[in-house]
């Protein structure tokens, strides 16, 4: 597109389903839209955007298959570990799914006076405030 078009002016199927997904947004934020009717149009629009990107990404020839199935690269740090546990499959969790303590590379800080707590603290080193496991 070049310089001083109206990115309205694009009629591509890419582009008039991400328009119709922000409209969607836009009247369900004003109350235009109820959230059922939201919801159906949201499934259709999405799945309308998701074959156009696919198409585009399918033509100009991306070498080990469109864009979006591509997989994610893997975080250089560990996943997070559970002492009792061992690794959790979350890779954003700050504590165990299983019981529930703070994991080794999750932050840790007091309740009460929201000091930074030492790895394996019991209790806070600031107002001495028993630690949640």
């Amino acid at each position: 597109m070049g310089e001083g078009e109206d990115p309205d002016d694009d009629l591509s199927p890419r582009a008039v389903a991400l328009r119709a997904l922000k409209e969607i947004e836009f009247d369900r934020a004003t109350g235009k839209l109820s959230d059922g009717d939201y919801d159906l149009l949201k499934t259709k629009y999405t799945t309308e955007a998701l074959a156009a990107l696919r198409a585009d990404a399918g033509e100009r020839g991306a070498g080990s298959g469109p864009l979006l199935e591509r997989p994610a690269p893997r975080s250089p740090l560990p996943p997070p570990s559970c002492p009792t546990h061992g690794p959790r499959p979350e890779s954003d969790a700050a504590f165990c799914s299983e019981c529930g303590r703070r994991l080794a590379t999750a932050p840790g800080y007091c309740a009460r006076c929201g000091a930074a707590l030492e790895r394996d603290a019991h209790y806070c080193h600031s107002c001495g405030a028993r630690v949640a496991a």
